[in-house]
């Protein structure tokens, strides 16, 4: 009797499996790739503007199609934006396993539901001191340059406005990260024993759950606070070039405040009730 030597075909459910396997590498590896790499090619653009503007050359005068240089000075923000975007969704692919929420109400739970395998606490503190460390570079550093004499463009001129414009814009989007980052750790650090302590205080549906599950489980609130805050206080630094105190106390007094109300958040959004590696969503 001759052998059959005809393959069998997978399952259909496994040559589904496999296929999904494969998608979520592909998508992984290239959201990761392309979030490093525009991250980079961020803060190198965003150096190249502060060196050249600090030599008073002005952006217009380097590239002739964007004569008041704000597109140039945008695309290392479109740069962060699209990192932002290639690590969403490269971490959710490597680190997450998507599925339908449970459904009580439209508005007390998403529609999809992922649970992450979460960075461990040492990484996470990496990135937090990678972070403040940009965003001293881009405020503290000029601010003290300017003040030991050594920021060269004219005042008033072209480069001047272009590379405080640059210092501003940047402020703002080192100082939020920094603040988001921070907030999140010390979630991290926080939320599994703070439930565990306080679990048997949940009422799960009731109003005050269902209020924290919108507004700290799916919505993360605590750290769009965090966002507000890091700003705020990235941008304080900023009085001492201005020569204003008030401007500096006031960006200060509203960071902190935001801040402390961020914090309050963090430490309690455990009353969600939910695990902190697990991420809702509406969309």
């Amino acid at each position: 009797m001759a052998e059959d030597t005809r393959t069998v075909s997978p399952p259909p459910r496994a040559d589904r499996e496999e296929r999904a396997a494969k998608l979520r590498r592909f998508v992984g590896v290239g959201g990761n790739v392309l979030g490093a790499v525009a991250l980079l090619v961020a803060m190198v653009a965003v150096a190249a503007i502060l060196v050249f503007t600090n030599q008073g050359v002005s952006l217009g005068s380097v590239l002739e199609d964007d004569s008041a240089g704000t597109m140039t000075i945008a695309f290392p923000f479109l740069m962060v934006l699209l990192s932002a975007t290639g690590f969403f969704f490269g971490q959710f692919a490597t680190r997450g396993r998507w599925g339908a929420s449970e459904k009580t109400t439209v508005l007390s739970s998403g529609s999809f539901r992922v649970d992450l395998r979460p960075l461990s606490v040492s990484l996470h503190a990496v990135f937090l001191v990678l972070s403040g460390i940009a965003w001293a570079l881009v405020v503290p550093v000029p601010v003290a340059l300017e003040t030991a004499g050594t920021v060269n463009p004219p005042p008033g001129s072209s480069a001047a406005e272009q590379f405080w414009f640059t210092v501003v814009v940047y402020a703002v989007v080192t100082g939020a990260l920094t603040a988001v980052v921070a907030v999140s750790l010390l979630k991290k650090l926080s939320y599994n024993r703070l439930l565990e302590r306080g679990r048997g205080s949940i009422v799960v549906g009731s109003p005050a759950q269902s209020a924290w599950r919108r507004f700290s489980h799916i919505w993360r609130g605590e750290l769009v606070l965090a966002g507000f805050a890091g700003a705020a206080l990235g941008l304080s630094p900023l009085g001492i070039h201005l020569d204003s105190a008030g401007y500096a106390f006031a960006f200060a007094g509203a960071g902190i405040a935001l801040l402390v109300a961020s914090i309050v958040m963090a430490l309690n959004s455990w009353r969600s009730g939910l695990p902190v590696e697990r991420v809702e969503s509406y969309t």
